[in-house]
């Protein structure tokens, strides 16, 4: 969707496909579902291909994540499968439970326009044995230790040293 809405234009699946460097079959039913849900639309003919069926500024990634997930929570097992103890500890349950809200509730303030503000990036080049790092080589430490929380922002990742702003023993309400 990302790439629908850097495009603004018709894309065909095998052109997405070949950005990403996945497999266009897999990518077909992922497209089927979002169009199924009113995300994307399908255009047949010569000049067809799918696109976006909304508008990118309220298309959010959190709706599109829990589209695809079908509102599945990641700590319930299917019925009627054993649950492997998480029943038995509570706690980290709930703390799981906070922390997925959480990450939902995030992923509900970025939009598809925010993803694609800044057109697509190069085509991802695929890593080969001679041109990826090699265990001994370290990744380039970030300057900031801190997550960013603003939508407008770019998504990052707290660097690996040291324990990023707001992490640690919290008061949660379990």
């Amino acid at each position: 969707m990302v790439y629908m809405a850097a495009k603004q234009a018709n894309c065909t699946t095998d052109e997405i496909a070949s950005y990403y460097d996945i497999s266009s079959a897999h990518l077909g039913r992922v497209i089927r579902r979002l169009q199924s849900h009113g995300f994307v639309k399908a255009i047949r003919g010569r000049r067809g291909g799918v696109r976006l069926d909304r508008d990118p500024e309220t298309v959010t990634l959190g709706e599109v994540v829990e589209t695809l997930e079908q509102g599945a929570q990641p700590l319930d097992p299917p019925h009627g499968e054993p649950t492997n103890g998480i029943d038995e500890n509570l706690r980290l349950k709930a703390v799981l439970r906070r922390a997925h809200g959480l990450f939902v509730n995030y992923l509900n303030k970025v939009t598809m326009a925010d993803l694609a503000s800044e057109g697509l990036p190069p085509k991802p080049q695929p890593q080969t044995m001679e041109s990826s790092p090699s265990q001994h080589e370290t990744a380039p430490q970030q300057s900031s230790d801190t997550v960013s929380t603003s939508p407008r922002e770019p998504i990052g990742v707290p660097s690996t040293g040291g324990t990023p702003t707001g992490y640690g023993r919290t008061n949660l309400p379990y």
